[in-house]
């Protein structure tokens, strides 16, 4: 026993008894008026409700991790039961009532399933926008359903067909029943600043009320006696064909349990510096789920205005649910009279000011303010299930969250730093005060990406890394990007950067990376981006990053020297060309090699061989780039008209403008207008 209590009770103290038993009176004096309503919303009677908060909060009490979660039926899940429900008999019947058992046993079981698979991270999956959206939807459908009861009038349907139905029946109001209403909501307002129980406050107002005037004389329905007597174990009867329709239904309400309970439990436990045990809360979920569905209950959820009071009320455990759940045992066995003279309308104004105050409107005026995007991914998902129901709005709000994230995703954040040796002002943040004055090398380019690089953000990285080179004013031979917000990289995305860095390579533009942490590096190493950029252009700190600037690089001509190729076994192409004439500078070294080199460095020095989209092989290794052929040129053709500069066998200049020529790009027209100066002033020299 002192192992089933060790989680909701752990460090608990005979002190703390008086305080659970004072949240626990409050508590309940909340649950007993919302419970009532929340069954006839599900379209059961209202003791259900009672029935409900009876013994699944007890042995959630025993079995939940969390200290401070209330549970019991809740307004969403409500509403979800009934839309499920519908789908295999009608409502009324006793199939409906058999429909509501199965669902809430199936929704225990899916709920026990995610506990044990450690699903629990699924809550994250629906963003704070559209779970407030989704509330506020199915809220707005509730208060829009209970609004005819309030008024006296009969209404069925749909939303419209409600909102049809008051304004038809506005002139066959009922004068009485329009009182009533009016007086339970008044007094919920005026006291709900209050700790007292307004609902419970106007529920016996309500009472007390129809008992003076004798309101149902005036045509005012009355719920009537509850039964007298705790509920009777029931097995609801199982059919395939049954299963197989409320399965959907009973996910869409383990998933709002999960948003919702999680939301909660994680709140009160920052709150209380308490830990998280979300998959065993969702597991004790679970079993009461299934004790209510046993018991003649239907969905319970945690709660939280219920949670809200009893933290108000000084609540320390579990015990909170426990004494309320006796507390409701009590009133079931011996206060079922005290029910006869209740107006339905008194429970209909509860409901609907229970949605009026729950809907989040400070939330959505706070993300019109400050974000106006995810204000409208609440919108669609409060429109969508107050026009199309709450099932269907389960859905959108997942399939919303769904979208909302891969648009994050699909186009982060970006920024350039560092361009032109021009410092960005937020740039200033993130180097230290010296190099804010000190190092702004021209020819660098700075570049951060607030998101991690997957298949589908991948193009967009490499766009718009590419569109901040082509806006420099001034020649780029460096680029950094910024990697601190970048913690996972896939395949797609590293075939592109492959590919990315194979082209800046051919532009004359080294590529680095900085703020690269341990796991990225990590991953890096395994899909082979460091040998491919080389281990000096990845960096711990962007600091370090802007002091490696690019006069510091090696020399190609040097590079060239460092692989002591036998001379008649390759060519250098390409930038490398240009730097040894001294006409501009690069940071790659690309040589046409004979199949015995390549062979050498790909199968002894294990140098990276990548494959172009045109099958053309390239092996790539910190700066060097070995290939059989450029532009449809071999080896033996190069050679024929190669010469030789320090020692290292070079292109022609010929050969190299008809290159460049046939490349066509803006930065091959720069390098035919340089090699054509060098060529024409080396004639001049000549004939001197």
């Amino acid at each position: 026993m002192h192992k089933l209590f060790r989680w909701g009770f752990a460090g608990y103290k005979t002190k703390y008894i008086k305080s659970d038993l004072m949240a626990a009176l409050v508590v309940t004096a909340i649950a007993i008026p919302e419970s009532l309503g929340f069954a006839v919303i599900v379209g059961l009677p209202p003791v259900t409700g009672l029935y409900s908060a009876l013994f699944a909060p007890m042995v959630f009490g025993v079995l939940a991790h969390t200290k401070r979660l209330v549970i019991g039926a809740d307004s969403a899940t409500a509403a979800l039961v009934a839309s499920g429900a519908l789908l295999v008999a009608q409502a009324g019947s006793p199939e409906y009532a058999n429909a509501i058992g199965l669902l809430g046993l199936l929704t225990a079981g899916v709920l026990l399933l995610m506990g044990v698979s450690g699903l629990g991270f699924l809550a994250d999956l629906i963003s704070r926008p559209v779970l407030v959206g989704f509330l506020a939807g199915v809220l707005d459908q509730l208060m829009t359903h209970k609004l005819p009861e309030m008024l006296g009038l009969s209404a069925s349907g749909s939303l419209w067909q409600h909102v049809v139905a008051v304004a038809q029946g506005l002139t066959a109001v009922n004068g009485m029943t329009v009182t009533i209403s009016v007086l339970v909501v008044g007094i919920v307002v005026i006291t709900r600043r209050t700790r007292i129980p307004g609902e419970l406050i106007g529920l016996l107002a309500a009472v007390g009320f129809a008992l003076v005037f004798h309101v149902g004389d005036y045509g005012v329905q009355l719920v009537g006696a509850l039964p007298q007597g705790l509920p009777q174990f029931v097995h609801p009867s199982l059919s395939a064909g049954d299963v197989v329709t409320l399965l959907p239904a009973a996910l869409s309400i383990a998933i709002v349990i999960l948003a919702q309970s999680s939301a909660v439990i994680r709140s009160q436990a920052n709150e209380h510096d308490e830990k998280v045990r979300l998959n065993q809360d969702l597991m004790a979920l679970g079993v009461a789920n299934a004790v209510s569905a046993l018991t003649r209950g239907f969905a319970v959820n945690g709660s939280p205005p219920r949670t809200l009071a009893a933290d108000m009320a000084g609540a320390r455990s579990q015990l909170v649910n426990i004494i309320m759940g006796v507390i409701i045992g009590i009133l079931l066995l011996f206060g079922g009279e005290l029910f006869r003279s209740m107006p339905s309308a008194a429970l209909a104004a509860i409901v609907f000011m229970i949605g009026l105050h729950l809907i989040r409107f400070s939330e959505l005026r706070y993300l019109w303010r400050t974000h106006k995007t995810e204000f409208l991914v609440a919108m669609v998902a409060l429109v969508g299930t107050a026009l199309f129901g709450v099932r269907q709005g389960v859905l959108i709000a997942v399939v919303v969250s769904l979208m909302e994230r891969l648009s994050r995703q699909y186009h982060p954040k970006d920024a350039v730093l560092l361009r032109d040796g021009a410092l960005s002002d937020w740039a200033t943040e993130r180097l230290d005060p010296h190099h804010r004055h000190t190092s702004r090398p021209h020819g660098l380019l700075v570049y951060s990406f607030d998101g991690s690089l997957f298949f589908e953000n991948i193009n967009y990285f490499v766009a718009r890394l590419k569109r901040a080179i082509e806006a420099a004013s001034e020649p780029v031979h460096y680029v950094v990007v910024d990697a601190g917000a970048i913690d996972n990289i896939d395949y797609t995305a590293v075939e592109n950067l492959k590919m990315l860095v194979r082209q800046l390579s051919s532009d004359g533009i080294r590529l680095g990376f900085a703020h690269v942490s341990p796991a990225l590096r990590q991953q890096f190493d395994n899909y082979g981006v460091v040998g491919l950029v080389g281990k000096d252009n990845i960096f711990p700190t962007l600091n370090a990053a802007i002091k490696a600037r690019p006069d510091s690089r090696r020399s190609s001509l040097e590079m060239i020297q460092r692989l002591k190729l036998p001379a008649e076994s390759y060519v250098v192409i390409g930038g490398a060309v240009l730097e040894a004439l001294d006409l501009r500078q690069t940071h790659d070294v690309d040589v046409v090699v004979s199949d015995n080199v390549y062979r050498e460095y790909r199968d002894e020095h294990h140098w990276q061989e990548y494959v172009q989209d045109n099958g053309k092989k390239i092996l790539s290794h910190n700066g060097y780039n070995l290939m059989h052929t450029w532009m449809g040129k071999n080896l033996k053709y190069l050679k024929k008209s190669a010469f030789v500069v320090d020692g290292i066998s070079l292109m022609s200049v010929d050969d190299l403008i008809d290159a460049k020529r046939r490349l066509g790009r803006k930065k091959d027209i720069s390098d035919i207008a340089l090699l054509t100066d060098y060529r024409h002033t080396q004639s001049t020299i000549g004939k001197r």
